[in-house]
């Protein structure tokens, strides 16, 4: 049980740190586009009927659902979060984008550039911060112990 202990209380590299405040700041933004589309129900139904304010509820909802999960994967340096981080930012990404094209038809496109090139710059951030070698040791190291040490 001490091995087990010590390895979980080691303290993460800071790009893996940088990971988790990504994935909890991603989670809380979910959340909170849940609670407000519950909150403000009419009002979405007023000003966006469609797609309405079940989809801004259930996204918001699956969303902060997946990152939590990938969060926890990641403070418990599960074998799998790193990939579930890369894949997750990925499908989020498509995600903001097919949300932006289809759902959001008459809004200003000004900034889509910009929001274009922050969208690769992040992906790219993260594709970085994951392919470092103190990142990949942590998830590896982490998921090598056994029942056997416990």
């Amino acid at each position: 049980m001490n091995k087990l202990l010590e390895r979980f209380l080691e303290k993460a590299p800071f790009s893996v740190t940088l990971l988790g405040i990504l994935a909890l700041i991603l989670m809380l933004f979910n959340a909170t586009r849940f609670g407000v589309a519950l909150a403000k129900w009419q009002l979405i139904l007023e000003y966006m009927p469609e797609p309405g304010p079940i989809y801004t509820a259930a996204t918001g909802l699956l969303w902060a659902f997946c990152w939590l999960i990938v969060y926890l994967g990641i403070e418990l340096a599960w074998r799998w979060s790193g990939v579930a981080f890369l894949l997750l930012s990925f499908l989020y990404a498509s995600y903001y984008w097919l949300d932006r094209l289809f759902f959001q038809l008459f809004a200003e496109r000004s900034n889509a550039l910009f929001a274009f090139i922050a969208t690769v710059l992040c992906l790219s951030g993260i594709i970085f911060l994951l392919a470092l070698p103190q990142s990949r040791a942590y998830f590896a190291a982490k998921s090598e112990i056994k029942e056997s040490e416990v």
